[in-house]
C-alpha cells in the first residue's frame, strides 16, 4: 500500500520531468530531488542547494536496468558491491561506480564515475516508479545545517512527498567499490 495516491504521484512525478526542483524523503532525510538528465534541473539543484558543480550527485535508480543510463558494463567489483549492498534488508550504500562518458558534468561533478544508490525501502520505491527513471537526490539542509527530518520542514513552494511520521535522520554510507574505500 503506498503512502501516496495515483494523483499525488502522478503530479510530482510530472513537476519533475517539467525539470522542477521537488522533495521527497529517503531512508534518513528528506531530499531534493530532480532529473539526472536536464542540466538545467541540475543547475536548480545546486542553486537552491548552494552547492559547488564540482562535488557531484547522488543518483536514485528503481531496477538494476536503469545502471544502463548511468554506467558502462560494470567490472567484478563493481558488480560484487551491487551484490553484497543493494539487498533488502541492508542499510542503505551509494555506490561510486564508473560513469557514461555522456552524462551531464554537474552530474558527475566533472568526474568518470557516479555515485548510484538503489534504496530497500518501499516508499521510496513508489516514488521512484512512479518518476520512471533515475533521480537526482540531495539532503534538503544546507551545508553545515541540520538536516530534514521531518515533514513540516519540508519547503512549501516545492512539490513534495511527504511521510506522517519522521525520518532517522541517517545519511547513507558511500563506498567506491573500484578503491575500496569507505568514504562516509
Amino acid at each position: 500500500m503506498s503512502q501516496w495516491n495515483a494523483s499525488e504521484l502522478s503530479a510530482w512525478a510530472a513537476a519533475l520531468h517539467a525539470g522542477q526542483v521537488c522533495a521527497a524523503p529517503a531512508e534518513g532525510v528528506y531530499g531534493y530531488v530532480a532529473d539526472p538528465f536536464n542540466p538545467e534541473a541540475l543547475q536548480r539543484v545546486l542553486k537552491v542547494k548552494n552547492r559547488v558543480p564540482t562535488k557531484g550527485c547522488i543518483v536514485l535508480i528503481h531496477t538494476f536496468e536503469q545502471l544502463k543510463e548511468l554506467c558502462p558494463p560494470l567490472p567484478s567489483g563493481c558488480t560484487d558491491a551491487i551484490a553484497t549492498h543493494w539487498q533488502p534488508g541492508q542499510p542503505p550504500v551509494t555506490l561510486i561506480l564508473p560513469a557514461l562518458p555522456s552524462l551531464p558534468e554537474l552530474l558527475t561533478g566533472g568526474m568518470p564515475t557516479i555515485a548510484v544508490r538503489m534504496p530497500q525501502v518501499e516508499y521510496m520505491h513508489v516514488y521512484l516508479k512512479a518518476a520512471g527513471q533515475p533521480v537526482v537526490s540531495t539532503s534538503l539542509n544546507l551545508s553545515g545545517e541540520p538536516p530534514v527530518t521531518r515533514a513540516e520542514d519540508v519547503p512549501s513552494d516545492v512539490p513534495a512527498l511527504t511521510l506522517p511520521d519522521a525520518l532517522p535522520g541517517n545519511p547513507s554510507r558511500i563506498f567506491n567499490p573500484v578503491t575500496g574505500m569507505w568514504l562516509r
